[in-house]
């Protein structure tokens, strides 16, 4: 048996900078100065935000850029960014620069526009608290994840990977850790989360223990 797997959960208390954007260059310079914190924001945490209905794109700067300006073209090219291909939340941000700096050299005309309604920068404070549930070995786990709530399920699979320079979760890390289950871990780990609503990529992880389970009892 190995370690004792304490699931967290964690509230974002959301905070205006006071910092906003009516145009592409100023959404553009947002982007270059704002903190860390402020890009995994406006990415990330649109996981969960889509918990209850799929928009159509991954990002609150795609979604401005698409409703406030009608440039569908950049949003489509910023919603396109595999978030899990960035190690850091500096090369995340160093690629969304370069997409816009790119799209104002192929339509300078688009950095001419003013959106009605500005672009808001908003930065967050996060509260991390144990929750009373535990998992001791897979099926545990597996029971429990399904009753968790949907705020620890972001909090484990999405916003943990701030603290694992966006490499991995807390899931794939403790099942291949402690369970001695690699190649549980690594599908768990290659799941694509750009697809996926929190709902969705909880019924993938469980699909994916309960056929590992299965095959353990026919092996």
């Amino acid at each position: 048996m190995g370690d004792v797997f304490q699931f967290l959960s964690s509230a974002s208390l959301e905070k205006l900078t006071g910092k906003k954007a009516y145009n592409l260059e100023e959404l553009l310079t947002l982007i270059k100065t704002c903190p860390d914190s402020s890009i995994f924001y406006h990415t990330f945490s649109a996981f969960l935000k889509m918990r209850e209905v799929q928009v159509p794109f991954n990002s609150d700067f795609a979604i401005w850029v698409s409703r406030g300006l009608n440039e569908r073209a950049l949003a489509e090219k910023l919603m396109a960014v595999d978030l899990s291909e960035h190690s850091t939340i500096k090369s995340l941000k160093k690629r969304l620069v370069e997409i816009i700096e790119s799209y104002r050299e192929q339509k300078p005309g688009a950095f001419q526009k003013t959106a009605d309604e500005p672009f808001y920068l908003y930065d967050v404070v996060r509260i991390v608290y144990l929750t009373d549930k535990f998992a001791y070995d897979l099926e545990s786990f597996r029971e429990v994840l399904s009753r968790i709530s949907i705020y620890s399920l972001y909090f484990h699979f999405i916003e943990s990977r701030l603290n694992t320079q966006l490499q991995t979760d807390d899931f794939s890390t403790w099942i291949q850790e402690s369970l001695r289950i690699p190649s549980l871990a690594q599908e768990i780990r290659r799941i694509d989360i750009n697809v996926f609503t929190l709902e969705g990529l909880r019924s993938r992880i469980i699909q994916l223990i309960d056929d590992h389970l299965q095959t353990a009892q026919l092996g």
